[in-house]
């Protein structure tokens, strides 16, 4: 009689697409899913290892430190399973520490992945819910578990309400990426422990304005609903050349440019007939302040988080 091989978990594959977020008033709040992403695939091995490739080889993170391990162990422990053993390839072409959620992209494929893997049958609201608490805030989360546009609050239950926020068609994106990155713990820590009540209250004012703007794609609306009372200025002074380069975004013919999250890239917000052009004229610009280590990529609003493969 032939004996029955036991059955191995077979190799598994997922993209999980990355996020734009703060824009305007919405700090810590709104994200826009973007087509730029992060792959992560794992497979049985004798011992876990995890290999970063492409832009996010340049990671200075400890392995125990790693978004997508983090995310794995997470998930071992909520299905109340051992983790096995496995390589874990992970991938993007967007560098670390740009401001476009790598880190929340990280946490929730771990968390979908683990999940898989450990047969946990955990609910989707359990691990988008367990993905924020690992991230430390909403919106990359849930902008990388969702995909599209939410906006994201507390209630006073400690429950979360994501507000899914209606984007025009035409609306489309430019991220220009400057050769270094900003760490959140920096980007932290040169937050003003307190702001004024007319700021709060200018800052509070634009939320309406800006989510009209973004649906209608008027130009004045976006431009006036985008301005920033909390992080910008502060986050602005760590970053060479940055502030420059945001206002001739605009006048390269951008509708509005700003951080993407909390940098170092800058997001540009333009629509489909505008961007070729204001592209072209941003990458020789960018190309004069740094070179071939400076880039520009274009990007649109993804509608599907993660999934997968």
């Amino acid at each position: 009689m032939a004996l029955r091989r036991k059955k191995s978990t077979p190799r598994l594959s997922l993209t999980v697409p990355m996020s734009t977020s703060n824009l305007g008033p919405g700090f810590d709040t709104f994200s826009v899913t973007v087509e730029q992403e992060i792959k992560i695939s794992w497979e049985p091995a004798e011992k876990t290892e995890l290999v970063r490739k492409g832009a996010l080889g340049e990671s200075i993170l400890s392995v125990g430190g790693d978004p997508v391990l983090r995310g794995l162990k997470r998930a071992s422990i909520l299905a109340n399973k051992k983790l096995p053993n496995g390589k874990i390839e992970v991938s993007s072409t967007v560098p670390p520490g740009r401001g476009l959620g790598a880190s929340g992209a990280g946490i929730v494929g771990g968390l979908l992945l683990g999940n898989k893997i450990c047969n946990g049958g955990l609910k989707p609201e359990l691990l988008h819910r367990e993905a924020i608490q690992l991230e430390g805030h909403p919106e990359n989360a849930t902008g990388s578990f969702l995909g599209g546009s939410h906006w994201s609050i507390q209630d006073p239950k400690e429950s979360w309400l994501h507000l899914p926020v209606t984007l025009h068609r035409d609306l489309r994106l430019l991220f220009i990426l400057p050769p270094y990155p900003l760490s959140t713990k920096r980007a932290r820590e040169v937050l003003p422990s307190s702001v004024s009540f007319p700021r709060a209250a200018a800052q509070a004012r634009r939320t309406p304005i800006l989510l009209e703007g973004l649906r209608t794609l008027d130009e004045r609306a976006i431009q006036i609903g985008i301005q920033d009372e909390l992080h910008v200025e502060a986050r602005l002074r760590q970053l060479t050349g940055a502030k420059g380069l945001l206002g001739f975004a605009v006048r390269a013919g951008g509708i509005a440019a700003t951080l993407s999250g909390a940098g170092s890239a800058l997001l540009v917000l333009t629509r489909t007939g505008q961007m070729s052009q204001v592209e072209t004229r941003l990458k020789r610009r960018v190309k004069r302040l740094w070179g071939e280590s400076g880039s520009v990529i274009r990007s649109r609003v993804q509608p599907h988080g993660a999934s997968f493969n």
